[in-house]
C-alpha cells in the first residue's frame, strides 16, 4: 500500500508541486504582511507569530488534505472496489498513508522553514526542539483526524462531498488562532476555539516565542485530545466502511 501511494505521488508532477504551491504562496503572503505591520507596530516579534504560524499550520494543512485525496484516487480511478476485494483492513490503508503523508509534510517544513530563514531571517527552531515536536505532532495527528473523518463521510455520502478534502482545513482555520491570539476574539468564537487542538499549539507558539518557554499542561492535554479523537476517527471509519459494504456502496461507486 506505501509503495502504491509512492508511486501516486512522486511519479505525477502535480503531486510533487503541491508539497511546496501552496505553502510558498502563504508564506509569502504571511511574510510580507508580518513585515509591514511590523514596520508599523509597537508590538515585537510579529514577524515571528505570523511566519511560524504559517510553517507549522502547513503541516496540519498537508496531513488533512493528502489523507483525502489519497482515498479520493482509489474513487477516481474506479479502484475501490479492487482495493478492498484485498484483505485491507482500515487500519493498513492509513498506516501506508501516514507513512507517504509524514515524508510528504516533512519535506514541505523542511523547504517552508529554510525559505522563512533566507527571506526573512526567522528560525522556526528557535522555539526549541521540544516545543517543536510537540506542535508537530499534535498538528500531524489532528490532521489525520480531520482527514479520516471526511473519507469515512466520502466512503458513506459518495463522491458529492468530496469538496470537503478541500475546504475543512479553511473552516478550521479562522477558529484556530493561527494569526491571532485567543483573546482576540468574540466570546462565542472563544468557546470553539478552545475545543480544538490548534488553538493550543498557536497559542503555545506565540507563548515560546515570547517568553522561550513551553506551556506543557495546554499542549499536554491538547495532545491527549487528539490521540483520543484518531482513535474514534478510525472507529467511525470503519463503522462508514462497514455500512457501505452492507449496502453495496462500493459496487454502485465502482460503477459511477
Amino acid at each position: 500500500m506505501t509503495y502504491k501511494f509512492v508511486c501516486i505521488c512522486y511519479r505525477s508532477l502535480d503531486r510533487v508541486f503541491d508539497i511546496v504551491y501552496w505553502p510558498v504562496i502563504s508564506l509569502l503572503l504571511w511574510g510580507f504582511t508580518s513585515t509591514f505591520v511590523a514596520t508599523t507596530s509597537s508590538v515585537s516579534g510579529v514577524v515571528e507569530f505570523f511566519l511560524g504560524g504559517v510553517v507549522l499550520w502547513s503541516v496540519f494543512w498537508r496531513a488533512q488534505t493528502d489523507v483525502g485525496t489519497f482515498i479520493l484516487e482509489d474513487f477516481w480511478s474506479r479502484n475501490i472496489y479492487n482495493l478492498f476485494a484485498a484483505p485491507v483492513t482500515a487500519l493498513e490503508l492509513f498506516a501506508a498513508i501516514g507513512l507517504i503523508g509524514l515524508l510528504r509534510c516533512l519535506l514541505s517544513f523542511a523547504f517552508l522553514s529554510l525559505l522563512g530563514w533566507c527571506l526573512y531571517a526567522f528560525n522556526i527552531l528557535q522555539i526549541g526542539a521540544l516545543a517543536l515536536a510537540a506542535f508537530t505532532a499534535v498538528l500531524l495527528l489532528f490532521g489525520w483526524v480531520i482527514g479520516i473523518v471526511i473519507a469515512a463521510l466520502i466512503f458513506r455520502y459518495g463522491l458529492r462531498i468530496q469538496v470537503l478534502a478541500w475546504s475543512v482545513g479553511f473552516i478550521v482555520q479562522p477558529f484556530s488562532c493561527v494569526f491571532y491570539p485567543l483573546d482576540s476574539m468574540p466570546r462565542w468564537v472563544q468557546m470553539i476555539a478552545v475545543a480544538l487542538p490548534t488553538t493550543h499549539v498557536f497559542e503555545g507558539l506565540r507563548h515560546a516565542i515570547a517568553t522561550g518557554e513551553v506551556a506543557v499542561g495546554p499542549l499536554g492535554a491538547a495532545l491527549g485530545l487528539t490521540l483520543l479523537l484518531l482513535v474514534a476517527a478510525l472507529l467511525f471509519f470503519h463503522y462508514a466502511l462497514t455500512q457501505a459494504k452492507r449496502l453495496g456502496l462500493l459496487t454502485r461507486f465502482e460503477m459511477a
